[in-house]
């Protein structure tokens, strides 16, 4: 890789280039500096000048980084982070004026058992923090990651790529649920009675993310599915008022049976648990708004006491 001199750039220019790096778009990498377009187009004339190259070519409704930028933003990023881990490493973050939007994916089952608690936290101490989720089903993780158009990702396995981090959040264990006073199913749900009733899934790229389907064939069994959605929120309403059944994580089963008039049932047929990672870019570790997020989105996942009419998080997702 070329050397990249960063001497005698002002800081403020960099700042800039990398907001516009990770958005791909000037109108956003000003919206997200709180700047005018017009001083951000000036920023990257100057850096044009200074490094003699276009630095980002227009495509499409937005622009994309010449070769020189992609030689760039890594050092670019390494000499922000350090002056940022200078500057934040001896000061507290004030939450009650700390004004940010973080965008991450969160899968269904989490978004339900985790965004409350949080939603309640940044209420009552953060309250210029937005959290805008992003479809998980339309976005590369690890690519906006890395890019910086995303800032964390609650997904159902680690991503794997340079540059990322991940941390298991919780165990995921899944049962069966069915509405209550099914006419098929008794005090016991039992493997050729399940797998005799008609179900809602996932669709096939989505439930490829999980055990259920390769546990259950593995065991010889085969699924009868007769509905097939692309979000787990769509579960429960569809079993509370026909007669199929489905598979769901027992955490996310249990806040939605006492809604939907559900009954949960052990699965008759073992499905292997899995994990909730939480992932990010390395350059977002010692960021203190960023932690503090990872920090109390973790929080949010441990025992709480709730509200009345909320089933407080338990250890197992």
């Amino acid at each position: 890789m070329a050397t990249i001199n960063l001497r005698n750039v002002d800081l403020n220019l960099l700042i800039v280039f990398d907001a516009v790096y990770a958005t791909g778009n000037i109108s956003h990498a000003a919206r997200q500096l709180a700047l005018s377009q017009p001083a951000v187009s000036n920023a990257l004339t100057r850096l044009r000048e200074h490094f003699d190259d276009p630095l980002f070519v227009r495509a499409g409704r937005g622009v994309k980084p010449t070769l020189r930028s992609q030689q760039m933003i890594e050092p670019v990023r390494e000499a922000l982070r350090l002056i940022r881990q200078q500057f934040d490493g001896d000061r507290s973050l004030d939450l009650g004026s700390y004004k940010r939007t973080f965008r991450i994916v969160i899968v269904d089952p989490l978004e339900a058992m985790l965004m409350p608690t949080m939603l309640r936290e940044i209420s009552a101490h953060a309250p210029q923090v937005t959290i805008e989720s992003r479809p998980p089903w339309n976005t590369n993780v690890a690519d906006a990651i890395i890019a910086g158009t995303l800032d964390l990702a609650c997904y159902t396995f680690p991503v794997s790529a340079p540059g990322l981090v991940f941390k298991t959040i919780c165990p995921c264990d899944h049962v069966i649920v069915a509405r209550r006073g099914h006419p098929k199913i008794g005090a016991t749900l039992d493997a050729e009675t399940f797998l005799s009733l008609a179900q809602v899934a996932l669709i096939p790229e989505l439930r490829g993310h999980t055990n259920i389907d390769r546990d259950i064939t593995t065991r010889g069994g085969n699924r009868r599915i007769a509905y097939m959605v692309n979000k787990v929120w769509s579960m429960p309403g569809v079993v509370g008022s026909t007669d199929l059944v489905t598979v769901m994580p027992r955490r996310f089963a249990e806040l939605m049976a006492p809604k939907f008039g559900l009954q949960i049932f052990e699965s008759p047929i073992p499905i292997s648990p899995q994990d909730y990672h939480m992932i990010w870019h390395e350059k977002n570790t010692d960021d203190p708004g960023h932690k503090w997020l990872r920090d109390t989105m973790v929080k949010a996942m441990q025992p709480d006491p709730a509200p009345a009419g909320l089933v407080p998080a338990a250890a197992a997702c």
